[in-house]
C-alpha cells in the first residue's frame, strides 16, 4: 500500500506552504502601499508649505499696501480738517484768532484728530509791516500761540530764525493741543517750511516734514483765497490771497494707526527732496524680513517690513498636518490591505464597522453629530404618527436660529463660527428632555421636536429656556475674548398631518420673531400665513403694475430762491393700485428693491420722466428733471444703457436730466459708485446726491465723486423750528458745497419762516410742500403758464 504524497513532500522534498506564501504577498503589497503613501504625503506637504509660503509673502504685500493706504487716508483725514477751515477762513476773512479759536472748539478739532499737535491760519506780513505786528502780537496775545513767550517773561518779538528778508510768514490764529507745543510769535514758518510760497502761486495742498531744532513734525498746508475759490492765473492768487490753512500731526499716531491689525510689521515712513531726508519709523526693522516699498510721489515713500515666512515642512502647520495625516492614512490603509488579505472575519467585521460609520454619517450632521434634516423629517413624521393616536398628547416645534451668526463668521472666521454651532448645540441637548429631538437643518438654524403631554411643561415655556441658556457668553477659542449671542425661535404645536406642515408653521414663527426685535421666541398663528401670502400678491400685483399702466408720476418743483423761478422738477411715482388705491412709494419701493423688480420699475421712470421733460422742453419751457435711482439699478451694468436709451428715444438734452442717488447707498462701496456714475457722467447727465447728511460721507470722499448737486436731507431743514446746532450744521453743509462748487438743494420746506432762514444762510435753491406739494404734469403746465404773469413762489405760497 502506498502512502498518498503530502504537499510538503512534492518537488524533491521543499517544504513549500500555500497560506504563508500569500501572507508574504499581502505583507508586500501592504509595505508597497505604505511607502507609496508616505511618499506621496511628504510630496504633498511639500507642495503645501510652498503654497503657504507663497500667500504669506502675498499676504504680506496686501497688508504692506493696506498700511500705505491706511497712512494715506489718514492724512486726507487730516486735509478734510484744513479744508473746513479753509472754508471758514474763507468765508469770514475778517474773522478775529477768538472766532476762530470757538470755530475749532465747535468743531471738536483736538478730540476728532488725535494726531493733531497744532492747527492755524500763517499770513504773509512784508519786511516793512513786521514793527506794526509785533505791536498788535504784544498788545493782543492769541491763547494758544503767542502765550509761550510771556509764560518765559519775555515780552519782546523775537523773529525765529533771525536775518532780513523781504516777507515773513506768522501765525495769526490757532490752537495747539499742550502748552509745551506753543511756538514762538516771531516763528517765520516760510524759513522751515519753503514750499509755502510756492503752493501760495499754484493753489495746491501739500503735506511735508516740519522741522524746528530737534523736534520733527508732519505739516499739512492749504493756501486759502478770497471768495473760496482758486484763482485761475498766478497775479489773481497773490492779489486774493489770505494765508495758509495748516496742521502739525505727531507721525507716531499716525504710524499707530496704520499699523492696526498688523502686530508684527514695521512701517518707516520716508521724505526725501533735495537736501531733506526726514524718516518716521515705527519698529525696528531685522536683517533678512520681507519688505516692500511703496512710493506716495512728491518726495513720500511707505516702507513695511515683517518676518519673511519660513519654507521648512516641520514649521508649516498645513504642510505638517499634511505629512502626519498622510503617514497616518498610509499606514492604516496597509494595515486595511493586510487585514483583508489575511483575515476575512476582521475584514468582514471592519466592513460592518464602516457600514455603521457611514450609515450614521448619512443621517447625523458633521460638525455638531446631531440628526440632520432627514433624520429630523423620518423623527418627526413618527411623532405625529404617534400622537395622532394617543389622547391628550400634541407634537411641537422648536425653530432655533442664532442672531448675527454672519457677523461672527465674516469677523471672526469660519473656525469661531463652528465652535459657536457646536456649543449651541450641546446647550441645546443639555436644556431638553431625554426624549426630546435637537437636529440641526444647515447653517445656524436648529430644530427641537417635543412631544407635549397634560401637565407637562409647555412648548413656550421650554423657548424661554432656551433662549436662557443660549445667552450665556461662549469661549470662540484661546486668547478670545468671551461672546455673548442671543437666539430667536419660532414655535409651532398641534395636531399635523405632515412634518412639512408643521417645520413650516414653526420657520413662519421665527421669522415673526426676527421682525419683532430678536432674542425671544414667537407662537404661530395663522395670521403668520396671511401675512406671507399678503405680501406674495402684491409682489405679484406689482410684477404686473408696469404692464397695466398702473405706475404714474408726480413732478415736485424746484425752485431757483435768489429771483423765485422753478428751474426743474422731481419725478416721484405712485401706484394705483386697482384694489388698495394709491400706494405711496415707501408702500412698495422695498418691495420693489427685495424682489428685483426694482430694475423694471426705475427703468419705466426714467422713460416717462424724459419724454415728460422732453415735452415740456418743445413747448419752449427747458426745465431740468430729477430721477430717484435705486442702488440696485446704479450697480447694474446695463444702467448706464438704460440712460442713453431715455435720453435717445426722448430726443431731452441729457444736460436737463439729474440723477438722485442717496448718500447712504452711495456710501456702500465708494469705489465701485465711483466708477459706475463716471460712465453716467460722460453721458452729459448730472448727478446729485440725495439725503445729504445722513450718510457720513468725508470731504474726501466727496472730491471723488462725480456729483454735482447735494441735495440737503429734509431732517436737518425741521430741525431748524427746534433750534440747538441745526443752524450751524447747515451752514457747514452750505460751506462744504461751496469749497466743492457743487450746488446745494433744501428740502422739505414746510414753513415760511425755515425759507428765510435759509436765504439769509445762503442757500440757492430749495423744495418742499410750502414751495410746491408734488402734483400731475397738467398742474405743472399750469405753473409753467403763469410764471411770466407772477413770480412762482407767489403761487406757490398762496
Amino acid at each position: 500500500m502506498v502512502a498518498p504524497q503530502t504537499p510538503q513532500a512534492v518537488g524533491g522534498g521543499h517544504r513549500i506552504s500555500f497560506p504563508r506564501l500569500r501572507a508574504a504577498s499581502w505583507i508586500a503589497a501592504a509595505c508597497v502601499l505604505l511607502l507609496a503613501g508616505v511618499i506621496g504625503s511628504l510630496l504633498g506637504a511639500r507642495a503645501v508649505t510652498r503654497s503657504d509660503t507663497d500667500k504669506q509673502r502675498l499676504a504680506f504685500h496686501l497688508a504692506a499696501t493696506e498700511i500705505t493706504s491706511t497712512l494715506k487716508l489718514a492724512i486726507q483725514h487730516e486735509e478734510d480738517l484744513v479744508v473746513n477751515a479753509s472754508a471758514f477762513i474763507a468765508d469770514n476773512p475778517s474773522a478775529s484768532a477768538e472766532r476762530f479759536d470757538r470755530w475749532l472748539e465747535t468743531v471738536h478739532a483736538m478730540a476728532r484728530y488725535p494726531e493733531l499737535e497744532n492747527v492755524g491760519l500763517v499770513g504773509l506780513v512784508p519786511a516793512a509791516k513786521v514793527a506794526a505786528f509785533a505791536r498788535h502780537v504784544e498788545a493782543h496775545p492769541v491763547e494758544g500761540i503767542h502765550a509761550r513767550q510771556s509764560e518765559r517773561g519775555s515780552g519782546n518779538f523775537t523773529i525765529l530764525p533771525q536775518g532780513p528778508r523781504p516777507f515773513y510768514c506768522f501765525a495769526l490764529a490757532g490752537r495747539s493741543r499742550n502748552p509745551a507745543d506753543y511756538l514762538p510769535a516771531g516763528l517765520d514758518y516760510c524759513a522751515f517750511a519753503s514750499p509755502l510760497i510756492q503752493a501760495r502761486d499754484s493753489g495746491l495742498a501739500s503735506y511735508a516734514p516740519f522741522k524746528v531744532g530737534a523736534a520733527t513734525t508732519l505739516g499739512v498746508q492749504t493756501p486759502v483765497y478770497r471768495g473760496g475759490l482758486v484763482p485761475a492765473t498766478v497775479a489773481a492768487r497773490r492779489r486774493t490771497f489770505i494765508g495758509w490753512l495748516g496742521e502739525l500731526l505727531e507721525p507716531n499716531v499716525l504710524l499707530t494707526r496704520a499699523l492696526q491689525g498688523h502686530p508684527d510689521t514695521v512701517v518707516t515712513f520716508r521724505y526725501d527732496s533735495g537736501r531733506s531726508h526726514i524718516v518716521f519709523r515705527s519698529g525696528h526693522e531685522s536683517a533678512g524680513d520681507e519688505t516692500a516699498t511703496i512710493d506716495l510721489h512728491n518726495g513720500w515713500t511707505v516702507r513695511s517690513a515683517a518676518p519673511r515666512p519660513s519654507t521648512a515642512v516641520l514649521q508649516d502647520p498645513r504642510g505638517l498636518t499634511l505629512l502626519l495625516g498622510g503617514g497616518f492614512m498610509s499606514v492604516l490603509l496597509a494595515l486595511l490591505v493586510l487585514v483583508l488579505g489575511t483575515g476575512r472575519r476582521r475584514a468582514r467585521a471592519l466592513v460592518r464597522q464602516k457600514t455603521r460609520e457611514l450609515s450614521h454619517q448619512a443621517l447625523h450632521d458633521a460638525l455638531t453629530g446631531l440628526p440632520n434634516r432627514a433624520l429630523v423629517l423620518d423623527r418627526a413624521e413618527r411623532m405625529l404618527a404617534r400622537t395622532a393616536r394617543e389622547a391628550g398628547v400634541v407634537a411641537g416645534a422648536l425653530f432655533v436660529d442664532v442672531d448675527g451668526f454672519k457677523h461672527v463668521n465674516d469677523n471672526l472666521g469660519h473656525a469661531a463660527g463652528d465652535r459657536l454651532l457646536q456649543v449651541v448645540g450641546e446647550r441645546l441637548e443639555r436644556a431638553v428632555r431625554g426624549g426630546d429631538t435637537v437636529g440641526r437643518l444647515g447653517g445656524d438654524e436648529f430644530v427641537v421636536l417635543v412631544e407635549t403631554h397634560a401637565g407637562e411643561e409647555t412648548a413656550d415655556r421650554l423657548a424661554d429656556r432656551l433662549i436662557e441658556s443660549l445667552r450665556e457668553p461662549i469661549e470662540l477659542g484661546p486668547g478670545r475674548a468671551p461672546f455673548a449671542i442671543t437666539a430667536s425661535i419660532g414655535v409651532a404645536i398641534g395636531q399635523y398631518a405632515t412634518p412639512d406642515a408643521l417645520l413650516r408653521d414653526a420657520d413662519l414663527a421665527l421669522y415673526a420673531a426676527k421682525n419683532s426685535g430678536k432674542d425671544r421666541y414667537s407662537l404661530f398663528d395663522a395670521s403668520m400665513t396671511d401675512d406671507v401670502e399678503g405680501r406674495a400678491t402684491l409682489e405679484a400685483d406689482l410684477a404686473a403694475a408696469v404692464e397695466e399702466n398702473q405706475l404714474y408720476l408726480l413732478y415736485q418743483p424746484i425752485f431757483d430762491l435768489r429771483d423765485e423761478r422753478i428751474v426743474g422738477v422731481e419725478a416721484l411715482v405712485r401706484w394705483r393700485h386697482p384694489v388698495r388705491g394709491v400706494l405711496a412709494p415707501d408702500s412698495f419701493i422695498p418691495l420693489a428693491e427685495e424682489s428685483g423688480l426694482i430694475v423694471p420699475i426705475g427703468r419705466w421712470v426714467l422713460d416717462e420722466a424724459c419724454r415728460q421733460a422732453a415735452a415740456w422742453a418743445a413747448a419752449g419751457q427747458e426745465i431740468g428733471v430729477s430721477v430717484n435711482v435705486a442702488a440696485d439699478q446704479l450697480s447694474r451694468d446695463g444702467f448706464a444703457e438704460d440712460v442713453r436709451r431715455a435720453l435717445r428715444s426722448s430726443g431731452l438734452p441729457p444736460s436737463s436730466l439729474m440723477l438722485e442717488l442717496t448718500e447712504t447707498a452711495l456710501m456702500r462701496d465708494v469705489d465701485a459708485a465711483s466708477r459706475h456714475l463716471q460712465e453716467i457722467r460722460a453721458l452729459g447727465v448730472r448727478v446729485a446726491i440725495d439725503d445729504f447728511g445722513t450718510g457720513y460721507a468725508s470731504l474726501s470722499q466727496l472730491q471723488r465723486m462725480p456729483v454735482d448737486i447735494l441735495k440737503v436731507d429734509r431732517a436737518f431743514v425741521a430741525a431748524l423750528d427746534d433750534g440747538g446746532h441745526s443752524g450751524d450744521l447747515l451752514e457747514a453743509i452750505l460751506g462744504v458745497g461751496r469749497s466743492l462748487s457743487l450746488k446745494v438743494v433744501a428740502e422739505g420746506i414746510e414753513a415760511a419762516e425755515q425759507l428765510a432762514t435759509l436765504r439769509d444762510m445762503g442757500c440757492e435753491m430749495a423744495q418742499g410742500f410750502y414751495l410746491g406739494r408734488p402734483a400731475p404734469a397738467e398742474v405743472v403746465d399750469g405753473l409753467l403758464g403763469l410764471r411770466s404773469e407772477r413770480p412762482a413762489l407767489a403761487w406757490a405760497v398762496g
